[in-house]
Order: C-alpha cells, then sequence, then structure tokens
C-alpha cells in the first residue's frame, strides 16, 4: 500500500503542476486502532509554484478525490491555506503535523514548520476543538442502545487529548497508547478501553455492541471536569508576519 500511495502522490504532482510538501496518515491508522475495513485517510499539503499566488484569481487551495477502488481516501490541503488555520491551532492539522506514518516530507520546509508549534499553539482552542468533538460524539452514543467500539474509541481519544492540553499545555500524542500512558486514569476504565480496541481491530467499523457503563460514566465526569479546567486557558494567536515570512520562504 505505501508503494501505492507514493505513486499516487507522484501522479497528483504530475496532473496538477503543485509540489507536495507533507503527505501523512490521519486517523484510526495513525491513532493506532485501525480496523481490517479500515480505508487509508490521506492527508497532503502542497504549494504552488510562486507565479500561481500573483495571478487575478487564487489557485485552488483544496482538493478532495473521495475514497478510490483501492480504499485511498485522499484530501489535499495549499500551505496558504493550512498556515491560518495553523495559527488558530486547528486540532486535526497539529495531529498530521506529527502523524507516525508519513509518505512523503519535505525535511527542510517540515523542519521549520514545527519549529514554529510552541509559538502558535493555543491551548485555550485546541481543548474547545476537542471538547467540542467529545460532546458531539457522546451526544450520538447516549441516543443508541447500541453502538460501535469505533464511537467509544473515537470519543475517548478526543477527551483525553483534552485532557492532556489541560495538563501540558501542549499538543497531545497522535498514538493512543503514548497518550494514554501519559494520562492516569481509573484501571477499570483501562481494561474497558483495551476491550474496545481489541473489538474494533478484531472486526468491522459498522459492527455494534451493547453500551457500556463504566465508560458511559467516565466520559461524563471526564466533560464536566476538564470544561472546567479549561476555562483560564489562554487563546491568544500567534503572529502573522512571522507565517507570512515562513510561506516566502517555503516558496523561494
Amino acid at each position: 500500500m505505501t508503494d501505492l500511495i507514493e505513486k499516487k502522490l507522484r501522479t497528483l504532482e504530475e496532473e496538477n503542476g503543485f509540489r507536495i510538501l507533507y503527505a501523512c496518515e490521519s486517523g484510526s491508522r495513525a491513532w493506532g486502532f485501525a480496523s481490517a475495513d479500515s480505508d487509508y485517510d490521506i492527508r497532503v499539503i502542497y504549494v504552488w509554484p510562486r507565479d500561481h499566488y500573483l495571478g487575478v484569481f487564487s489557485p485552488p487551495d483544496t482538493f478532495d478525490f473521495g475514497i478510490d477502488e483501492n480504499d485511498l481516501d485522499l484530501s489535499c490541503w495549499d500551505l496558504r491555506k493550512a498556515l491560518p488555520l495553523f495559527r488558530k491551532a486547528n486540532g486535526p492539522l497539529f495531529e498530521w503535523l506529527y502523524s507516525p506514518i508519513v509518505y512523503f516530507e519535505d525535511k527542510e520546509v517540515l523542519a521549520e514548520w514545527r519549529n514554529l508549534v510552541s509559538a502558535y499553539f493555543v491551548p485555550g482552542h485546541s481543548v474547545g476543538h476537542y471538547l467540542g468533538l467529545s460532546r458531539k460524539i457522546n451526544g450520538v452514543i447516549r441516543e443508541k442502545g447500541q453502538v460501535t467500539a469505533k464511537k467509544y474509541l473515537y470519543v475517548l481519544r478526543a477527551l483525553l487529548s483534552a485532557a492532556f492540553v489541560v495538563e501540558n499545555r501542549t499538543p497531545p500524542p497522535v498514538e493512543f497508547t503514548r497518550l494514554r500512558r501519559q494520562l492516569t486514569l481509573p484501571a477499570e476504565v483501562g481494561q474497558e478501553i483495551d476491550a474496545m480496541i481489541a473489538e474494533k481491530a478484531g472486526g468491522s467499523e459498522s459492527d455494534l455492541i451493547p453500551r457500556n457503563g463504566i465508560l458511559d460514566a467516565f466520559v461524563d465526569q471526564q466533560l464536566e471536569s476538564v470544561a472546567e479546567e479549561a476555562s483560564s486557558l489562554s487563546s491568544e494567536m500567534g503572529s502573522v508576519p512571522l507565517l507570512d515570512e515562513f510561506f516566502r520562504s517555503v516558496l523561494s
């Protein structure tokens, strides 16, 4: 699959005329709890030749190709679209930058970009993203008598990411096992999480399971406590000129 994905990336560059800076895996494969039928969520950051940005009309800043016959779900962002979201500490974008599965990267550009993380990570925005995601998924769970292991793992990953940011004021680890290790969880919650991971890995993403009372109670308690602790987090964003400088350095 890696060879197929790399070939797909080269074809994208040739057919569209942009330069790929970074391509990584997102979603359950990056988080470490993929199912047997999980697709490949490939996220790409690209940049156009400098003159494309000087025309009357702006070049396309996104390409979404959907899922193809090889289960490749490919989505691409122009760097100029990505950087304003980076300034807001966009949750998915920060996760992409630290994905454990990287298909291609311009090492010089990405090293410079990652060096900016400490200046642009906004704890308040990050926790707001993860708490909002947690509440949305938890609301779906509470409406059902049976749900999927995927739903439980998604709400737990978002909720533990929010708790990590509150505690550390830094971006949370992308891999779920690393995230868990850096937080103190009740033993019974850890056991139920292990069971959910095994359930998801051994079956289909759509397999239904009964509601889990231990995890339901833990999620409710954490949503309340993390939201309370997050109220004092900073929401101040970083410098625009520094991002302009970085963008121009990539183009040149």
